[in-house]
């Protein structure tokens, strides 16, 4: 263990502070910030950031490549299968030609960028730096300054509230503006004439960020701008209630069914190979181990599903468009935990007829317009 030379309270010095104040020092070593259940461990090498790792199950590799539209949820539950001490998920994803060296680069930096990003945000939580004499091995590291990082971060985290203000969900279809209300002035970027071209009336902002080669962040971040400069239109989620209400609930009732039938029949599979006891132990951690607000006060049932009920009470207050998002993102994520650990215990063919139904059940979600998603 290395030596600790600085900690502290986040509600005391800001995480950019705490940046800034190692970079100055130009230290080697590791800055692990926790805040609940989630820890993240940002790494260094004489003051600048090389690499960045996080408990989050919505930070993984697999999720940020679902959420750019990489990969589907079937490759990342089958590639996730294979994981194994020195064998890591993206390395296996090449293996399996769903990724190129190229894209795993790209994918792994932005990864980690979106990692540092997401501390900016905490105002309250706990940090260490552990110093070290020699620096952590990552075969893919930061070349972004962490000077720059830092300023990005805070850029960021200024804007985000404008951007919910502007996209405040993103099941919303933007669609082009009519080009008498357009704004003349406007010159725009390669990447944010890309954006433009995109908008077309018919794909929704979730999809706008899988095809673009920006992060979610500067995506969004363009698509509030073009908005904003007249040259498109984005419709907010409307009120409603009665018939309306009604929908919504049986189209999440709908969802969270697809999901219990998957988790019904692996939770039955794991009865033929563990004892009574261990199943339930296994049942009853699994939901807190996801750590996602919707899952709150939620567990299985003796026939391995989750009360539908409690999950819709859940994301209550959320709007019509986040709803089904959130709840698709929550058990998504619970479901990858809950293959991988159950896959240690299963034989190959029950293994491969849980990864093979699981995979169907997905791509049924995709056919009806949720696509199968790591976050939101």
């Amino acid at each position: 263990m290395g030596n600790r030379i600085l900690e502290g309270s986040l509600r005391a010095i800001s995480v950019p502070d705490v940046l800034t104040f190692i970079n100055m020092i130009k230290k080697t070593g590791v800055l692990t910030l926790r805040q609940g259940d989630v820890v993240r461990r940002l790494f260094w090498d004489r003051g600048e950031m090389i690499f960045a790792a996080s408990s989050d199950p919505e930070e993984a590799l697999g999720n940020f490549l679902i959420r750019h539209g990489k990969i589907s949820q079937e490759e990342n539950m089958r590639s996730g299968s294979l994981v194994e001490p020195g064998k890591r998920q993206g390395k296996i994803l090449v293996q399996m030609g769903v990724l190129t060296p190229k894209e795993l680069w790209w994918a792994v930096k932005n990864q980690v960028l979106e990692i540092i990003y997401a501390c900016f945000s905490w105002q309250d939580g706990h940090f260490a730096f552990e110093e070290s004499e020699t620096a952590h091995e990552e075969k893919i590291k930061l070349s972004t300054s962490t000077t720059n990082i830092i300023l990005e971060g805070i850029r960021r985290l200024d804007e985000w509230p404008r951007i919910r203000e502007v996209i405040p969900g993103d099941r919303l279809v933007p669609a082009p503006a009519p080009v008498e209300g357009r704004d003349k002035t406007a010159r725009f970027l390669e990447g944010e004439q890309a954006i433009l071209d995109m908008v077309d009336g018919f794909r929704t902002v979730r999809e706008i960020i899988h095809l673009s080669e920006l992060d979610e962040f500067e995506t969004l971040r363009i698509l509030m701008a073009l908005c904003l400069a007249r040259y498109i239109t984005i419709p907010q989620p409307q009120g409603g209630g009665g018939a309306e209400d009604v929908e919504d609930a049986s189209a999440l009732e709908s969802l969270v069914g697809s999901y219990n039938r998957i988790f019904s029949r692996i939770l039955s599979s794991l009865a033929t190979r563990l004892p009574d006891g261990a199943v339930k132990e296994f049942a009853a951690s699994v939901p807190g181990e996801a750590r996602s607000p919707v899952l709150d006060g939620v567990g299985f049932d003796e026939g391995g599903c989750l009360d539908v009920k409690a999950l819709l009470a859940n994301v209550a207050d959320l709007s019509a468009e986040e709803r089904q998002s959130a709840l698709d993102g929550a058990l998504s994520n619970l479901l990858s935990y809950v293959l991988f650990e159950a896959s240690r215990h299963l034989s190959p063919e029950e293994k491969s007829a849980v990864y093979r139904m699981a995979g169907e059940r997905t791509a049924h979600l995709a056919q009806s317009g949720r696509p199968p998603s790591g976050r939101n």
